[in-house]
């Protein structure tokens, strides 16, 4: 089931106000909810209400691309819970560094890429040009990409075994 609404925010105080779409996740288990802004205007004034138990997602970073998770912290959060919770941070933080350090030397690169193929009487490269770029920054990064995944797997399957646990200690509290 998904309940979605409408609120107005005001941009750091500003006269300039601007609608967020809000989107509830609602699953059949008692688990964490999440809560997706989409980005309108640049670093829009987020508000939701204390009494609510979602994370929220944010707009995109610009270095990234990624979008960053606020996850709220349970009133009641036990051992495992905050364990998972502080390794799904820690996680999404290593992702972000990773992938705004990528970014930023791709287009340092392919600035340089265009800068040196380009001239007063050539401005502009085709996407055939554009395309050995392309190839050979992925080429040269191979490796890198390869250690990343290997890691993002090994971290992701930490992840699934805390959410194992923290379900498994859920379903003996209910049982309880």
């Amino acid at each position: 089931m998904s309940l979605s609404r409408t609120c107005s925010c005001f941009y750091h105080g500003s006269q300039v106000s601007t609608v967020f779409q809000i989107s509830k996740r609602i699953s059949s288990s008692r688990g964490p909810q999440a809560v997706l802004i989409e980005k309108i205007l640049e670093e829009p004034a987020i508000v939701v209400q204390k009494q609510e138990d979602v994370d929220i997602i944010g707009p995109p970073d610009s270095l990234s691309n990624l979008r960053p998770i606020v996850r709220k912290i349970p009133k009641n959060e036990t051992f495992v819970q905050k364990q998972f919770r502080e390794a799904a941070d820690a996680t999404q933080k290593w992702n972000q560094e990773f992938w705004a350090k990528h970014n930023t030397n791709f287009i340092k690169e392919k600035e340089a890429y265009i800068k040196r193929f380009t001239s007063a009487e050539r401005p502009q490269l085709n996407a055939d040009e554009m395309s050995e770029f392309y190839k050979d920054f992925l080429n040269k990064h191979w490796k890198t990409h390869v250690r990343y995944n290997f890691a993002w797997y090994r971290k992701n399957l930490a992840l699934l075994l805390l959410a194992l646990k923290v379900n498994i200690e859920n379903l003996q509290n209910r049982i309880v």
